[in-house]
């Protein structure tokens, strides 16, 4: 006699659990897009820069405690002479804000000694340099000074131009003894300083300032401590005309540490920073105390710093909103089934 087959039980799935599926969907989603990206942060090549009203000019501004951070270690500079082996600056942070106008990127690194003076040939300065692309669209170039036809721009902030007091020649030597410069506009027995030549006397006689070069310029000196430069390969540096010097820039020093902030504008001669930008960046730092100068720096390679695009209120509630129209679907597939009449299984007795 043959025994009839048992039917194998079938693990059943209700309609309301084929209901739940798109509703846990999307709550794993609304979640995920919550959460910041942090894996971004365990290797991170970029910098956000956050767009503000206005970018603060102090280093010590409470706003850049909320601004996105990139971490650059700096290599020596040993691919051409003269070449450095060991870097005073061993670490760059930076932070990047921009408004309307300008761009402004917060730099902090260590420093055990503050050199903001050069009184001798043996004195070196301490110093801090920013450089881009002069023209993103035309490729990436060589990231130290760039490469034929293909530019970079340099704003270089140093600490000599910012603090000018501490090393002019009363700073320097306040007990010497002077005799007459008749063309300073000082009187006899007064020491007479590059500054004096411009305001009462007769500016030819500081020579590289009246050739225009901007390391005899006070002028300039008074007005930034930032220097814009451009180059496309090694020992092409050049330094811009007073009138096209744009940059500007402060700087603090406080227990071994500098903290400064270096603004240019969005508008450069071959192109403009927008938002939702993504440009190339690299840095370069000059310790004094380690006899830095020149080519002798520290130096990175590129970095990434992109121009955070201002998102709408939409983008915020979207997902929020999402979430209620899926819910809602949800509530009303329940209600329904609920209502339906009870069917028979099909299956005959």
């Amino acid at each position: 006699m043959a025994v009839p087959e048992k039917d194998t039980p079938v693990p059943s799935v209700t309609r309301r659990l084929w209901l739940g599926v798109p509703l846990a969907g999307s709550l794993a989603w609304l979640f995920g897009a919550a959460r910041p990206a942090s894996a971004q942060q365990a290797q991170k090549a970029s910098l956000l820069a956050k767009a503000v009203e206005r970018v603060p000019d102090d280093p010590q501004d409470a706003r850049w405690r909320d601004a996105d951070s990139l971490d650059v270690p700096l290599a020596p500079q040993a691919v051409v002479k003269p070449r450095v082996y060991e870097t005073g600056v061993k670490m760059l942070t930076a932070r990047a804000l921009y408004d309307a106008e300008r761009v402004a990127i917060q730099l902090t690194w260590r420093d055990a000694n503050r050199n903001a003076r050069i009184g001798s040939p043996a004195t070196f300065r301490d110093a801090v340099a920013v450089e881009f692309p002069a023209d993103p669209a035309n490729g990436i170039p060589y990231f130290a000074m760039g490469e034929p036809d293909k530019p970079v721009v340099i704003y270089q902030w140093k600490a000599d131009w910012q603090f000018p007091g501490e090393g002019d020649e009363d700073g320097l030597h306040s007990n010497m003894e002077t005799d007459w410069y008749p063309f300073s506009g000082r009187v006899a027995g007064e020491i007479a300083e590059a500054i004096d030549y411009a305001k009462r006397g007769d500016r030819v006689f500081v020579t590289s300032w009246q050739a225009g070069n901007n390391l005899g310029d006070r002028d300039l000196q008074a007005r930034t401590p930032i220097e814009k430069l451009q180059a496309e390969g090694f020992g092409t540096l050049t330094t811009l005309a007073a009138d096209r010097q744009d940059g500007n820039g402060k700087a603090a020093w406080a227990d071994g540490t500098w903290s400064l902030v270096l603004a240019f504008p969005r508008a450069q001669d071959r192109f403009a920073f927008t938002a939702g930008m993504t440009v190339p960046i690299a840095f370069a730092a000059w310790d004094g105390a380690k006899r830095d100068r020149g080519g002798e720096k520290g130096v990175s390679t590129w970095y990434f710093m992109s121009l955070e695009k201002p998102i709408g209120m939409l983008a915020y509630v979207s997902p929020a909103l999402a979430f209620l129209g899926v819910a809602a679907v949800q509530a009303w597939g329940i209600s329904w089934l609920r209502r339906r009449p009870p069917q028979g299984d099909g299956r005959k007795a």
